[in-house]
C-alpha cells in the first residue's frame, strides 16, 4: 500500500506520518503541490516526478503552500475523483471560510458564540457596541493571526480596523468574545478522528489569544461527554475526516465551538496525551481506502 503525503514544505506532522506508515509496512510517497502536473485529453492525468499520482491508495493532505494558489485545490477536487483524499476538499474549503465553517455550525444547531458576518461597516461598528467585548479575525487564516479584540480599543481605533479589514477581506468578520471561568484564559483542542475524540489538550495562556503558535501552552484534557457530543457534532457539520475542534468553555460551564481545522498540527497535543494519534490517524485511514 502506498499512500501520498501532499505539502509543501516538511515540518514534524509530515515525519509523524511516515514514521507510522513505515511501522504500519505502508509506504509514504512526498509530493509537493508545485511539483504536479497535470495532463488532460492523454491516458495520464496527475504525475509528480515522472510517477502516476493515482497509483496511490490515498492522499493525505498537509500543506497546499499558497492559499491563494487556487490550481492546488482544484487538483485535489480532482483526484479524489479517482482515489480517497484526507481530508477532502470541500471540508479543507469549509474549514478554511469562517464564514463557511460559523454557517455550517449555525445549520447544523452546533453551539458556537455569535458572530456578525457583514460588508457594510456601519452595521459592524452597531454590533461590536451590542457584543461589548468582541474579536475581529480575518475571514481566511488561522494560528490567531490577525485578530483583534475591540475591548477597550476607541470609536476611531474600530472604525480603522474594519475599514482595513474590509478593504483587505471584502467582509467583516466578528464574534463575540467568551468569557472563561477562572483566573487568565484558556480553550480546548479536541483531536476527532472518524467517529472517535483520540484526545484533547487546554491551550492556556496569560493572553486572550490562546493558541500554541502565540505562546500558548498545552495541558492534558480529559475528554468528557460533553466535549466528545460537540466535537463530533462540529466534524460531521464541516465534513471533515478527521481535525481539531477549538472549543470554548463559558463561565456557566457551556461549551462552543470557536473554529475547526481540517489541516491540524498534533504536535502540541501529543506532548501531554498518553494516546499515538498519529498511529489512530493512520490505521483509520487504511480502514476507510
Amino acid at each position: 500500500m502506498k499512500i501520498g503525503i501532499l505539502s509543501e514544505s516538511r515540518d514534524w506532522v509530515t515525519y509523524e506520518l511516515e514514521r507510522a506508515m513505515n511501522e504500519l509496512n505502508i509506504t509514504p510517497v512526498y509530493i509537493k503541490p508545485s511539483g504536479i502536473t497535470y495532463y488532460s485529453g492523454m491516458d495520464i492525468k496527475f504525475v509528480y516526478k515522472r510517477k502516476n499520482i493515482l497509483d496511490l491508495n490515498a492522499i493525505f493532505v498537509r500543506n497546499l503552500g499558497d492559499i491563494n494558489n487556487y490550481y492546488r485545490y482544484d487538483v485535489i477536487k480532482y483526484i479524489e475523483r479517482y482515489i480517497p483524499v484526507i481530508n477532502p476538499s470541500e471540508a479543507l474549503e469549509n474549514c478554511g471560510n469562517k464564514f463557511k465553517t460559523s454557517a455550517l455550525l449555525d445549520i447544523h444547531n452546533v453551539p458556537h458564540p455569535k458572530t456578525l458576518v457583514t460588508e457594510d461597516i456601519h452595521k459592524a461598528m452597531a454590533w461590536a457596541e451590542k457584543f461589548e467585548d468582541c474579536v475581529l479575525k480575518p475571514i481566511f487564516g488561522n494560528g490567531g493571526e490577525g485578530i483583534y479584540r475591540f475591548k477597550n480599543k476607541s470609536l476611531i481605533t474600530r472604525l480603522n480596523l474594519l475599514n482595513e479589514y474590509k478593504k483587505k477581506y471584502g467582509v467583516i468578520y466578528l464574534q463575540e468574545f467568551i468569557n472563561t471561568p477562572g483566573e487568565g484564559y484558556r480553550d480546548i483542542r479536541a483531536f476527532v478522528v472518524g467517529d472517535n475524540v483520540v484526545a484533547a489538550m487546554y491551550r492556556i495562556s496569560d493572553n486572550w489569544i490562546t493558541n500554541i503558535r502565540q505562546n500558548g501552552r498545552p495541558e492534558r484534557c480529559e475528554v468528557t461527554p460533553e466535549i466528545e457530543d460537540i466535537a463530533l457534532k462540529a466534524k460531521k457539520a464541516l465534513g471533515i475526516l478527521y481535525g481539531g475542534v477549538d472549543i470554548i468553555e463559558d463561565e456557566d460551564g457551556s461549551l462552543k465551538v470557536l473554529e475547526v481545522n481540517g489541516a491540524p498540527s498534533w504536535k502540541a497535543l501529543s506532548r501531554v496525551s498518553k494516546v499515538d494519534i498519529t498511529r489512530c490517524l493512520v490505521e483509520y485511514i487504511v480502514s476507510i481506502i
